[in-house]
C-alpha cells in the first residue's frame, strides 16, 4: 500500500509536469492553471479533515469553488471527472469498491451542485463584477455542497458531516475555498493573482488540516482508552466477551433511531462501553451470572462522572438525568444491555428476546425505546 505522503509527492510531480507540458506544447495560460487546479483536486481528496465519527470532509471542495469560478462548464467537467478517476485509482487499495463507487458518486454530485449553483446566481446577480456579487455568487457555491454532501452523507450512511467538528471543517473548506477563488480570478479585474492565488490563501487551510490531523490523533488515542476500560470486567469473566461493544453499537444505533442529538449519542455510546466497569471495583465482583445490575450501574455511574469528559456518560448509566430525551438514552442502554445479555449469554434467540422485554411492565421500558430496539435490529436483518 502506497503511503500518502508518497501519493502526495507523486500527484505534485504530475501535476506539475501536466502543467509544463501544456505550457511548452502552446497552451494558454488558463488551461496550464486548469491542469495545475485539477492537481489540486487530487491533493485535496488525499488530505481531508476528519471528524469524530470516523466521517471526512476533503479539501478539494474548497478547490471545487475555484474552477467552478473561474472556467467553463467544460473544461470544469474535464477537470472534475479527470481529478477524481485519479482519486479512484489512488484508493484502490482502500476499503470495498463499493465504498470506493459511492465516494464517487458523493465528489461527483458535490461537484455538479457547486457549479449549477454558482452559475445561477452568477447570472441572478447580472454577472456584475463587484465584491457583493462575487461573494454571494461563491458563497451560494459553498452552500451548495453543504446540502448536497450532508444529504449524501445520510442517505449512504457514510458518516455525519455536520456534527459540532464538522461545523468548523465546513467553515474552514468554504471560507478558505471563497478566499481561493477571489485570488484566482480577482474581482472587477483587480486583485488576480492567477495560481498564486490558491496558492496563497490554502495556508489557512492546511493549517486546519493539521490541526484536525493532531485532533484527530488524540480522539483515536481517547477512544482507544475507552476500549481498553471496557474490556476489563469481560477479562475478569464478568459478563461475556463482546458485551461491550455490542452494547455501544445496539444502544448508539437506538439512540439515533430516537432523534437523540449527536451529543447524547456519543454520551450514551461512552455510556454503553464503559456501564460495567463499576464491576471490577466491587468488593467480591460477581460473574456474569449473578451480577447485581442496579449496583454495577449505580457504582459505574459515580465514577463516570469524576472524570469531567464522562460526565453525562456517568448520568446515563446511573440513570440520573432530568431532560425527556436522556431519559430515553438511559433507557436505551439498559435495554440493549439486556438484549445481548439474553441472546449472548442465555442463548435466546433474537425475536424470543425482543418478546421477552416487551412484556416487561410498561414502567420498565418506553413503548418508544422498544421500537427503535426493534427497528435497529430489523434494519440489521435486512442488510444481512
Amino acid at each position: 500500500m502506497v503511503s500518502r505522503r508518497r501519493r502526495l509527492g507523486l500527484v505534485c510531480l504530475l501535476g506539475l509536469a501536466a502543467g509544463a507540458i501544456v505550457h511548452f506544447a502552446g497552451g494558454s495560460g488558463d488551461t496550464a492553471a486548469l491542469a495545475c487546479l485539477a492537481a489540486g483536486l487530487v491533493l485535496g481528496e488525499i488530505l481531508s479533515l476528519r471528524l469524530e465519527d470516523g466521517a471526512a470532509l476533503p479539501l478539494s471542495y474548497a478547490v471545487l469553488v475555484v474552477i467552478a469560478a473561474s472556467f467553463s462548464a467544460r473544461q470544469y467537467a474535464i477537470a472534475v471527472l479527470s481529478a477524481e478517476l485519479v482519486s479512484i485509482l489512488l484508493r484502490i487499495t482502500d476499503r470495498s469498491r463499493r465504498w470506493r463507487l459511492t465516494i464517487f458518486a458523493v465528489r461527483m454530485a458535490v461537484a455538479a451542485a457547486t457549479f449549477i449553483a454558482y452559475q445561477a446566481v452568477w447570472h441572478l446577480v447580472g454577472q456584475r463584477e463587484e465584491v457583493a456579487a462575487v461573494l454571494v455568487s461563491l458563497a451560494a457555491a459553498a452552500a451548495a455542497q453543504v446540502l448536497v454532501d450532508v444529504t449524501a452523507s445520510k442517505l449512504f450512511h457514510l458518516g455525519a458531516s455536520f456534527t459540532p467538528r464538522g461545523r468548523l471543517a465546513w467553515l474552514a473548506i468554504v471560507s478558505s475555498g471563497m478566499l481561493m477563488a477571489i485570488g484566482y480570478r480577482g474581482v472587477n479585474g483587480d486583485g488576480r493573482l492567477g495560481v498564486w492565488g490558491p496558492l496563497l490563501f490554502a495556508t489557512p487551510l492546511l493549517a486546519a488540516w493539521y490541526a484536525f490531523e493532531r485532533l484527530d490523533t488524540a480522539t483515536r488515542s481517547y477512544r482507544q482508552t475507552i476500549e481498553a476500560l471496557a474490556m476489563a470486567p469481560e477479562l475478569g469473566g464478568m459478563v461475556p466477551a463482546g458485551h461491550s461493544q455490542r452494547v455501544a453499537a445496539l444502544a448508539s444505533a437506538m439512540g439515533e433511531q430516537l432523534g437523540l442529538s449527536a451529543d447524547d449519542v456519543h454520551a450514551l455510546e461512552m455510556a454503553a462501553l464503559l456501564h460495567h466497569v463499576g464491576q471490577v471495583t466491587l468488593d467480591e465482583p460477581q460473574n456474569e451470572h449473578g451480577a447485581d445490575a442496579a449496583e454495577v450501574m449505580a457504582v459505574t455511574g459515580a465514577m463516570l462522572r469524576e472524570i469531567r469528559p464522562l460526565v453525562a456518560a456517568g448520568e446515563i448509566v446511573a440513570g440520573e438525568v432530568e431532560e425527556p430525551k436522556r431519559r430515553l438514552a438511559a433507557q436505551a442502554l439498559r435495554l440493549a444491555s439486556e438484549y445481548d445479555d439474553l441472546t449472548a449469554r442465555d442463548n435466546v434467540p433474537g425475536d424470543l428476546a425482543v418478546e421477552s422485554l416487551r412484556s416487561a411492565p410498561a414502567y420498565v421500558y418506553d413503548e418508544r425505546v422498544v421500537a427503535a430496539l426493534e427497528r435497529v435490529l430489523g434494519a440489521r436483518v435486512a442488510a444481512d
